[in-house]
């Protein structure tokens, strides 16, 4: 498989997961997504579409090179930001209020929305890339084997 591939696979599974996470959080815990009413129903898809946008770009650079651990966290690290970025100006357009470019992204910042997607993003990225690598091992394995079976 490439590397675009798994990329494209790990970024859908981490957008269904963080739809599967956050209905257990209103469910369980009854806490919505984004708290505030008048927010547009589309701020948290446009969230969640960012944040999967740097997960597919994170996965597909860690498969060619660096820790899949440490590509995890930065790939959580920069979706916690994006998620923060996209919400605040989304919702500064929403409301015409260019304070909430600020107000938001302080109340939302330790969100079970936020931090949920996060780990998902975190885990999502380690195992897409330890994947990846796993099956690039194998693949070059092969070849080795199979180019000493024609060297024999």
């Amino acid at each position: 498989m490439s590397r675009w591939l798994i990329a494209t696979m790990t970024s859908v599974l981490f957008i269904a997961l963080v739809v599967a996470v956050t209905g257990f959080e209103s469910l369980l815990a009854d806490v919505e997504a984004i708290p505030q009413p008048d927010a547009s129903q589309y701020l948290g898809p446009a969230m969640v579409v960012a944040a999967a946008v740097v997960v597919f770009l994170a996965t597909a650079a860690g498969v060619r090179e660096g820790n899949p651990g440490v590509t995890g966290l930065v790939a959580a690290a920069a979706a916690y930001l994006v998620m923060l970025a996209v919400g605040s100006v989304g919702y500064a357009l929403t409301r015409g209020d260019g304070t909430e470019l600020l107000v938001f992204p302080a109340g939302s910042a330790l969100s079970p929305f936020v931090v949920g997607s996060v780990v998902v993003a975190l885990l999502c990225v380690v195992g897409g890339v330890t994947v990846a690598r796993h099956q690039a091992r194998q693949q070059a394995g092969q070849g080795a084997a199979t180019e000493e079976r024609d060297h024999v």
